[in-house]
């Protein structure tokens, strides 16, 4: 009896590549690099979004719409900075943009993240839930502090160039943040 032969996993150089490397490939119109880029990406901004209150449909377009932004300044990127504070303040745009419009349509955004919560394990879904029910309730510019920094991993300075405010306000932000967040987790916790 013959042993199956494992399928080969097929590396992409660019997926060696650091992201200050892809961009200056993808400014050279490098669309290989730019795939590289938004494989790499993709995931983290579409939770980001979904956790912003966007439903699935409209984070794809949001996500698309940062893409876009990122393949357009490609050319003109100096990493004078991490990437990651780069794409995040390009998502903010998209983000703020996808709220005007929304707001001359009307509409609101769906709840949060809550169609995902079926690939989670039973045991932790309540717990999930409660935490993306009492994220979703924090005004917006606490959310985007916590957001950026558990989403994105991103350090204060980071979060602080991407918001355009001090450090020390990021701080501020974050520990207010979760202040909310651990009253509102206690109240749900002690209303079971």
């Amino acid at each position: 009896m013959q042993n199956a032969a494992k399928p080969r996993q097929v590396h992409r150089s660019e997926d060696f590549a650091s992201d200050a490397e892809l961009m200056a490939l993808t400014g050279r119109g490098d669309r290989q690099a730019f795939g590289a880029l938004v494989r790499r990406y993709q995931g983290s901004l579409l939770g980001l979004f979904r956790r912003l209150g966007i439903d699935a449909h409209a984070a794809e377009d949001c996500a698309q719409e940062t893409f876009l932004r990122v393949f357009r300044s490609s050319a003109r990127y100096r990493p004078l900075a991490p990437f990651p504070a780069f794409l995040y303040r390009l998502a903010r745009q998209s983000w703020v943009d996808w709220r005007r419009r929304e707001s001359r349509r009307g509409e609101r955004a769906d709840p949060v993240g809550l169609m995902s919560l079926a690939a989670e394990p039973v045991g932790s879904i309540d717990d999930r839930l409660d935490l993306e029910l009492a994220l979703r309730d924090l005004p917006e510019h606490l959310k985007w502090v916590v957001l950026l920094s558990l989403e994105a991993g991103l350090a204060h300075a980071e979060i602080g160039a991407i918001l355009e405010i001090p450090v020390g306000t990021v701080k501020s932000r974050m520990f207010h943040a979760v202040r909310r967040l651990r009253r509102a987790l206690h109240a749900v916790s002690e209303g079971r």
